[in-house]
């Protein structure tokens, strides 16, 4: 018997072997008591029979005031406050 032959054979011997294993597996899926099948929501999450869903935003409901993203933050430094995020592109002076 040539080397791809036995290598051939050690192979169907191995997948046999896995085909028992998955077997024996599922059998033992289907003797566990099962608490009733898996629900996904929209987006692919699981959802437990138990979770209630929470309140929602209405979308109707008027946005909180933003702040003005161009005032500087308040501080007790004043005006020359450090930039904990200095822009990379501004020359240095």
């Amino acid at each position: 018997m040539g080397f791809m032959d036995k290598a051939k054979k050690l192979a169907e011997q191995a997948q046999q072997k896995l085909d028992e294993a998955q077997e024996q597996f599922n059998q033992g899926q289907g003797a566990r008591p099962q608490s009733g099948a898996s629900r996904f929501d929209e987006h692919g999450r699981p959802v437990t029979p138990s979770a209630e869903p929470g309140p929602t935003a209405d979308p109707s409901a008027p946005l909180p005031p933003a702040d003005d993203p161009a005032a500087p933050p308040p501080g007790p430094a004043g005006d020359k406050q450090a930039n904990a995020t200095p822009d990379p592109f501004k020359p240095l002076q």
